[in-house]
């Protein structure tokens, strides 16, 4: 299995990738010095946790309302925009048209 994920990462064994070719990465392959430093970016994050937590409580003491304009900036990162659309409904004609429906009933009246 890790074989086949140096593979991956390498780019060896991918069909349509030739070594020494620019201009293009072969789906699925991910740089060595990427993962790398997406690593070393979440550490740093994590670390900050406390420092995050205490500059929002000192903001909030000092000032509620730049607390409040400020976590609204901070939120953007998690909560998904909202995205509003408009749908226009112009109707000149119908859309239906009337249907003349013949009922088939038995000899005893039933359907």
């Amino acid at each position: 299995m890790q074989n086949e994920e140096e593979e991956v990462q390498t780019g060896k064994g991918i069909k349509g990738f030739q070594k020494g070719h620019k201009g293009f990465k072969p789906k699925g392959v991910t740089h060595a010095m990427t993962i790398e430093a997406r690593e070393l970016f979440i550490m740093t994050l994590e670390a900050q946790v406390p420092n995050v937590h205490q500059a929002f409580a000192d903001v909030l003491e000092k000032d509620p309302a730049k607390y409040l304009d400020l976590f609204a900036k901070y939120a953007q990162y998690f909560i998904p925009k909202k995205v509003e659309s408009e749908v226009n409904f112009n109707i000149e004609k119908p859309i239906f048209k009337q249907l003349e429906l013949d009922v088939i009933s038995n000899d005893d009246g039933t359907i």
